[in-house]
């Protein structure tokens, strides 16, 4: 019942995701601080997970911090075509209905939901890039 409106939901942005991931891994890889490690004699697996994925992953975090309210809203979308029950379709009945209080707090909960999102983003800037501080 709901696998494939998850499938769509993963499917929606995960183009753009990998293409950034993608471009990004070979940009870092092609940095002087990879090739310091190759010459090290490090392995590939140590060089990938450790220097550069690390690195890769900051613009990806963001991009996908960023498409998070895109799929809060697909999902209310998704909730509507397959019939599903959830906060969407309560959101989308409740504007039918005129019943504003519902909507405002439906709404109230998704803003809390994305700044919840963003400040974990944020704390993974600090945790991917040591030279990021929070004071």
């Amino acid at each position: 019942m709901f696998i494939i409106p998850a499938v769509i939901m993963g499917m929606l942005l995960s183009g753009v995701n990998m293409r950034m991931m993608r471009t990004m891994m070979l940009e870092v890889l092609r940095q002087d601080y990879i090739r310091t490690a190759w010459s090290k004699g490090l392995t590939e697996r140590v060089i990938i997970m450790r220097h550069a994925l690390k690195n890769a992953l900051i613009p990806v975090i963001t991009i996908i911090g960023l498409q998070m309210p895109i799929l809060i809203g697909g999902a209310v979308v998704m909730e509507q075509i397959f019939c599903l029950p959830g906060i969407g379709r309560l959101l989308l009945q409740s504007i039918v209905q005129r019943d504003y209080p519902i909507v405002t707090g439906v709404m109230l909960f998704f803003a809390g939901a994305i700044l919840l999102i963003n400040l974990v983003v944020d704390l993974t800037y600090g945790f991917l890039d040591p030279r990021v501080h929070y004071r």
